[in-house]
């Protein structure tokens, strides 16, 4: 416990700063202003530039250890297709990116397996740092109130787990199926059942039930003597929903489009 108490002496001043951050991001959840990136720039520079391309790399499948290598040399070393990286490296350090004339169905097993790896982060990672970070809260604060706190982040939590299983035990089949079938004609009734439009409405509820969280915390928890864990839960809130917003922006604005266009050759074909 004193270890905690240590740690919170530490950092007295990051919660007005760092909250403000987060909020103005909240209002945009854009990355507007950034720079674009090419083949030929050195990977440490681009991530240098933006420290949250990180979490890309990872979810692409390149570690770390790259050493001075440029974009395009990474991805030759990890047999990776380098348009795609360079589509979702963009799109993640500037949302109003242009994609037009640049997708390729072609793309689509490798952007549905990056998806995946970002459902494992979120699921066996992230929301369960962030129940941490809760129940250090709880253990810190003398409040029974807080103990609902973990109740709604749980609620919340399976909501996401819900949404995420939905995608990689129906969506990503579905998705796999019109792929395959625009690779070998084989039908699968597994691609005749749904529409990608059938699910992009899930995203806006799941954003709802973050903000909702994040203005319990703010808005109407009642005041604590310590502050350290209750400003670490909303930031990372913060970061999780600045990271979903972009999670979901390479499903509705790469991966939306091309499956569209699968679609349409199927009904096509198949009446």
């Amino acid at each position: 416990m004193q270890v905690l108490y240590t740690k919170k002496l530490r950092f007295p001043s990051i919660n007005s700063e760092y909250l403000a951050y987060f909020a103005q991001k909240e209002t945009t959840m854009t990355h507007t202003g950034e720079f674009q990136i090419e083949g030929d720039l050195r990977l440490i520079d681009v991530i240098n530039s933006n420290e949250r391309l990180l979490l890309i790399i990872e979810r692409l499948g390149i570690p770390l250890g790259f050493g001075d290598k440029t974009i395009i040399e990474v991805c030759n070393e990890y047999n990776l297709n380098p348009s795609l990286v360079l589509i979702v490296m963009n799109i993640f350090n500037n949302n109003l990116y242009p994609t037009e004339g640049l997708l390729s169905e072609t793309m689509i097993p490798a952007l549905i397996e990056y998806l995946k790896n970002g459902h494992r982060y979120y699921l066996t990672e992230k929301l369960p740092f962030i129940s941490e970070m809760i129940d250090r809260f709880i253990e810190n604060t003398d409040n029974p109130d807080t103990k609902l706190l973990h109740s709604f982040f749980t609620e919340y939590a399976d909501e996401v787990k819900e949404h995420m299983y939905l995608e990689d035990g129906t969506v990503f089949p579905y998705i796999l199926a019109l792929y395959n079938y625009s690779q070998n004609k084989k039908v699968n009734e597994e691609m005749l059942k749904y529409r990608i439009d059938d699910f992009i409405e899930h995203h806006s509820n799941i954003e709802e039930k973050l903000d909702d969280l994040k203005h319990l915390l703010i808005k109407y928890f009642p005041p604590t003597e310590h502050s350290f864990y209750r400003n670490m839960i909303l930031l990372e809130l913060y970061n999780l929903q600045y990271d979903l917003n972009d999670h979901a922006n390479l499903e509705e604005l790469i991966l939306g489009p091309l499956v569209r266009e699968l679609e349409k050759k199927t009904v096509g074909e198949n009446g």
